[in-house]
């Protein structure tokens, strides 16, 4: 029987509900607006970032709706709730990885104070408590190391030092790199982008493809399909599941499938891939559209039903956002997925959700991150990881002049776009912008998710290829 219908921590029943509207806090959900308010009213910021897919969300928002924690709140700070998801930038600006992500701003808009996770009353009004009597200290994120040479001596060095991170973060019990690296950073989720490129590359395979087989043992969904997030390798007697699906998480694992599959011809990869693909499609495609919804939400007590309970039980809702980057990356494993099956549903579903992008989503020179399919709203217009990852997926499908046309967009990059866009211009044989682009880079060394890292590596390895 699955792990996942044993969870030994069993989260309360929940069902789809949008905090937003039931919350009793005012919050403000602009940006500007809070940091106006905010100097107007000389109050910091307490910014929560959330995600209606999340579970541990819904445990933080029922603290932050105790009495005591929302009048402390109402009382002394400025509320600004954003969507992880649609607000992005935001959330990796300020070293977002996971949710409930919460960041207060003091009252010279200064971030004194940020914590991922679902806190306790007691603990958070302590820390609301220190904020207010200005007592706190904060550690700013590092802004990364610059790279003094593009050649292959930098090439080296940054894959000798991804690979000892990556033997350092595998789990030879439960597979999957995700264990603490010697920077610190826990990923739980699979990395889907570092299998492929290790299988591609014949880099620890044995590691990976025990990974991948972990993967499929712990959090595919046998009954309904599909991949949950991630399960918390680090509990020693027991497994959380995040019961989300995200689209991420479950394109990119299309990808690693489909590669494992190649590498090793053993068709349970390939099998895997399909039902994930019939997954996406029944649970998470929006038809007017072509593309696929952002993540199927969390409810562990659904998942936790035996399949004859199941069938009698709806399943858990999608979230109702078209994001263009999560599905510009699925574009691209569906591509490579078809060029395995030769499937032409696959083909066409790849190249409807393209043409949507481009046509509805890229107007006047910007590309907006997401499409509201409930409010008819589009949001965050040239987010630096959309431009890159919709330029890939172009450049994927045979359409190299629009991918360099999009790549061009002005956005706000880190250096993981900056690493996608380097790498596509590589590609596309533009070596000199390629280089121009990636001496604007500043690695982050102690980077979360492994798959970061990956891009830059093949963008340089290109290079160093093409002399």
């Amino acid at each position: 029987m699955k792990v996942f219908l044993v969870l030994l921590l069993v989260i309360s029943c929940e069902v789809r509900r949008d905090y937003p509207e039931i919350s009793k806090i005012s919050w403000e959900r602009v940006w500007e607006r809070a940091l106006e308010k905010a100097s107007a009213e000389g109050k910091p910021v307490f910014i929560y970032f959330y995600a209606v897919w999340c579970s541990w969300c819904r445990e933080y928002e029922e603290v932050l709706e105790r009495k005591k924690v929302r009048e402390l709140l109402e009382e002394n700070f400025v509320p600004l709730l954003l969507d992880s998801d649609r607000d992005r930038a935001l959330f990796l600006k300020f070293g977002g990885r996971g949710t409930p992500f919460t960041v207060i701003l003091n009252k010279g808009g200064d971030p004194v104070v940020a914590f991922h996770g679902a806190v306790g009353e007691e603990d958070l009004l302590e820390i609301l408590g220190l904020v207010i009597r200005e007592k706190t200290g904060f550690t700013a994120v590092k802004e990364g190391v610059q790279l003094r040479d593009l050649g292959g001596k930098t090439y080296r060095r940054l894959l000798e030092g991804f690979l000892r991170d990556l033997e350092v973060r595998f789990d030879p019990v439960l597979g999957g790199f995700s264990s603490p690296s010697e920077g610190g950073a826990l990923f739980k989720w699979p990395t889907p982008i570092t299998y492929t490129f290790l299988l591609r590359k014949g880099l620890l395979e044995e590691e990976v493809l025990f990974s991948i087989d972990k993967d499929i043992e712990f959090l595919f969904d046998e009954f309904d399909g599909g991949f949950f997030n991630f399960y918390d390798r680090t509990r020693a007697f027991d497994f959380h599941f995040e019961t989300s699906k995200s689209l991420r998480v479950n394109g990119e694992m299309i990808l690693a499938l489909t590669e494992a599959f190649r590498k090793t011809g053993e068709e349970r990869y390939l099998r895997y891939a399909l039902r994930t693909f019939r997954y996406l499609e029944k649970f998470l495609l929006h038809g007017g559209s072509g593309c696929y919804l952002n993540a199927q939400v969390s409810d562990p007590e659904y998942y936790n039903l035996p399949p004859e309970e199941r069938r009698r039980r709806k399943p858990p809702p999608p979230d109702t956002a078209v994001i263009v980057e999560d599905n510009a990356r699925t574009v691209v494993a569906l591509l490579n997925l078809y060029r395995v099956t030769g499937e032409k549903s696959i083909l066409r579903r790849a190249e409807r959700c393209l043409e949507y992008m481009v046509d509805g989503l890229l107007l006047d020179s910007k590309i907006y991150r997401f499409y509201d399919t409930r409010t008819g709203k589009r949001g965050t217009p040239n987010f630096g990881r959309d431009v890159a990852f919709l330029s890939l997926a172009l450049l994927e499908s045979g359409k190299k002049e629009k991918a360099l046309e999009v790549a061009d967009l002005e956005a706000e990059h880190d250096w993981v776009s900056l690493s996608v866009l380097a790498y596509v211009l590589a590609r596309s044989g533009e070596k000199n912008r390629a280089v121009e682009i990636l001496r604007y880079v500043r690695v982050d060394p102690n980077y979360q998710n492994p798959d970061d890292m990956v891009f830059l590596l093949m963008a340089l390895e290109l290079l160093i290829e093409r002399g």
